[in-house]
């Protein structure tokens, strides 16, 4: 396949994100993240387990060969043409999220710097709206199978991209670094596998995996490089680390008509910037992780559906304020600050907390249980409260 292919999988009415999944040297749109069975294309599990959301397949020409790549563009034009796609579709006007793999990665990459340099303002709002990139095995300083296909004759020009012969990824990845330096709310996130291919090539080692970014934490995975993009199951430590990565920037995003989702409490305090799971490992609670992710997650959706300035956006933020100012005063000082008893805790969270906000009304709108427990968590998420004692 030699054109540019952009195909939207999966829309919503409210998204929140965009999200656009790339493939590597001698994939497609939709091949690439299939692990196979009736069910096997997992970018469908994907949208159907988060929150709203646009989702698109890109597919363009990457053969392995120059007879057939010839006739494909490089991957300067692609970077190109594939931002002018955007711009017809309308992606830069919510946050965006890349799920890449391997050359995938690296078209990502020149994407954004075609895009921060462009001219043409629907062109660089892409760079602007992007705020996370996932690389799945993308090569940054060079990989090894270039090397060893780059001897056969007629190697392609990707082929010798993925090779670095020339010195074009390590100056890509130094513009990608001060990319992400520039935009402080940028996330960057990598795995990478650990077994051979065709059992004779570790094609991207950790070393080539890294772009060096602050916070990007390079994950190895049982996986060769052709299999590291189709998880197996919902349970697989690849689709988990995406779904959990997306669902926090979604727990950001504005709403797709243009309001504002948050107010004070959707903006992160700056008291405490650990993330929920840490906060829970610090407080010996990782065993709420799952359920905490998954609740705050359905609260911030819930907030972020009320808009600016309605009564359902008031009731919330009114709610938001009671869990934080009861927690504090009945929960946080008097017991977790003096290392009190698990069951203390619990109790004066239940008394003091659930039990009196489920009962009570704010507005127009009676919050159950789950709900008031969901916001303690999105709270806890937001870094507006902790669970530890502090140092």
């Amino acid at each position: 396949m030699g054109e540019t292919l952009f195909k939207q999988i999966h829309s919503t009415a409210d998204a929140l994100i965009d999200i656009v999944f790339v493939h590597g040297l001698s994939g497609d749109a939709h091949s690439t993240w299939d692990c196979g069975g009736a069910d096997g294309f997992w970018p469908q599990w994907l949208t159907n387990d988060i929150g709203p959301c646009n989702a698109y397949c890109l597919g363009f020409g990457a053969a392995v060969f120059e007879k057939w790549a010839k006739k494909e563009m490089d991957m300067f034009e692609r970077a190109d043409n594939v931002l002018e796609q955007f711009a017809g579709k309308g992606l830069g006007k919510r946050p965006l999220v890349f799920v890449t793999h391997s050359l995938g990665g690296i078209l990502a990459k020149m994407i954004l710097r075609a895009s921060k340099d462009a001219d043409d303002e629907d062109w660089a709002a892409v760079s602007s709206a992007t705020k996370l990139v996932i690389f799945l095995s993308t090569p940054h300083i060079g990989a090894s199978i270039a090397k060893i296909v780059d001897v056969v004759p007629g190697a392609s020009k990707h082929i010798k991209l993925l090779g670095n012969e020339t010195g074009m990824l390590e100056d890509l990845n130094k513009a990608y670094r001060k990319f992400c330096a520039a935009n402080a709310d940028h996330v960057t996130k990598v795995y990478y596998e650990k077994h051979t291919t065709y059992k004779s090539v570790l094609v991207v080692s950790r070393e080539s995996a890294d772009p060096g970014i602050p916070g990007a934490n390079p994950v190895a995975v049982d996986r060769d490089h052709i299999s590291i993009c189709k998880p197996k199951d919902r349970d697989d430590v690849v689709y988990r680390g995406i779904k959990r990565h997306i669902e926090k920037t979604q727990s950001t995003a504005t709403a797709s008509n243009g309001m504002m989702a948050f107010s004070v409490y959707g903006e992160k305090s700056e008291r405490d910037r650990r993330d929920l799971l840490q906060k829970l490992i610090d407080a010996d609670r990782e065993g709420e992780y799952d359920y905490a992710n998954d609740a705050q997650n359905k609260f911030a959706r819930s907030y972020a559906k009320t808009g600016l300035f309605t009564a359902a956006k008031e009731d919330h933020d009114a709610l938001l304020a009671e869990i934080e100012t009861r927690f504090v005063t009945h929960v946080f000082h008097p017991h977790i600050c003096k290392d009190a008893p698990e069951d203390d805790v619990r109790k004066a969270l239940q008394d003091n907390v659930l039990d009196p906000l489920t009962a009570k009304g704010f507005g127009e709108t009676k919050f159950p249980a789950s709900a008031v427990l969901s916001g303690l968590y999105f709270l806890t998420e937001q870094c507006h409260i902790r669970w530890d004692k502090p140092a």
